[in-house]
């Protein structure tokens, strides 16, 4: 009977540990798609106001922001990093913003998603501000 006992308290306890682990990709999925969601949002602001718009990213803070609205905070242990061509220091920024303009143009970069060992990256093109995402993996 203790046999039996400790098998379904091991099962219980695999199954608690793959339902944790599917939620926390559920939610990674889902930023990935917020962030995404709010580039292409920011890119469309522009072309259908006729002026640059930016969506603001806060790395030390692991936020962003779509122009007159609040900030929108990542889920706790994953961090946000951006790689653009230009920028206050050129190259890899701490703070920054990707612009997109009227004629559906951007600033371009990267966007990358950490949690743990997996890592997506978010590529802003800088001619027509396509916005795609893909999972990498941490060495």
């Amino acid at each position: 009977m203790l046999v039996v006992l400790l098998m379904v308290a091991v099962g219980f306890g695999l199954l608690a540990s793959g339902i944790s682990q599917g939620l926390r990709s559920a939610q990674e999925r889902q930023v990935k798609r917020d962030v995404s969601q709010a580039l292409r949002q920011v890119r469309s602001q522009a072309i259908t106001a006729g002026q640059p718009a930016s969506l603001r990213l806060d790395v030390l803070r692991n936020s962003y922001q779509m122009p007159g609205k609040t900030p929108r905070q990542l889920p706790d242990g994953m961090t946000l990093r951006l790689t653009a061509a230009a920028g206050p220091e050129g190259g890899e920024s701490h703070e920054g913003l990707v612009t997109f303009y009227p004629n559906g143009g951007s600033t371009g970069g990267h966007l990358y998603l950490a949690r743990g060992t997996q890592q997506s990256r978010i590529d802003i093109d800088w001619l027509t501000g396509r916005v795609t995402w893909r999972d990498m993996q941490q060495p």
